[in-house]
């Protein structure tokens, strides 16, 4: 078998910053496939909580925290991989729902994480989530989250570090969704379909939606 085996199950790894809508298209995948859906802010984040809080950081500003960085987030992500692993042993598809902001020039990251994990066979489909700043800053200010507040109070800063992320991995297939309206459900939902029925002989990008 190869990662192109339409009998092997899917991991669906959507990324993307903060307020791309990714939550929203990830559920929307598990919800058409049955697949597991795993939000990393669900599966580590109370025990990241307690973590910071019992370092002495503040949980609101993770991404000024160095402990954070360099201490906390690789176990939270390596715990991510791992629920993934053992659900994939069972033949289970899986829906990754995770910014993964730090790792994305790292262009060997995916294929180390998912073998630290001791994943199996897997056809890992990785989807690009992007939108607008505007659509990004409502949202943000909509949902109302403690941790969002220092990005909304430096909105300028923020969004040139983090509103035009490039990932560089190099495994798994790639597909790039433009997040600001229903569109991109749409466009989801086709991705999905052509990925169930194309089985191409190298992994490829598809274009922007």
């Amino acid at each position: 078998m190869t990662p192109h085996d339409t009998t092997l199950p899917v991991a669906y790894i959507t990324l993307g910053g903060a307020g791309s809508g990714k939550s929203t298209l990830s559920q929307r995948i598990s919800s058409i496939t049955g697949a597991a859906y795993l939000d990393k802010d669900t599966v580590a984040g109370p025990l990241v909580q307690f973590a910071l809080e019992a370092l002495g950081q503040d949980p609101s500003d993770r991404e000024a925290s160095e402990i954070y960085l360099s201490r906390v987030m690789p176990r939270e992500y390596e715990t991510l991989f791992a629920v993934a692993g053992r659900n994939l042993e069972l033949g289970h598809s899986v829906v990754l729902d995770a910014p993964f902001v730090a790792y994305l020039s790292d262009p060997d990251y995916l294929l180390t994480a998912t073998a630290r994990a001791g994943w199996p066979e897997t056809r890992i489909q990785v989807i690009h989530v992007t939108a607008s700043a505007a659509v990004v800053k409502q949202r943000l200010v909509d949902r109302g989250l403690d941790r969002d507040r220092v990005k909304l109070n430096d909105w300028d800063s923020y969004w040139r570090r983090f509103g035009a992320l490039e990932c560089r991995w190099q495994s798994g297939q790639h597909h790039f969704v433009v997040n600001d309206d229903a569109q991109a459900l749409r466009a989801v939902e086709e991705l999905i379909t052509a990925a169930a029925h194309i089985t191409p002989d190298e992994p490829g990008d598809d274009q922007p939606a």
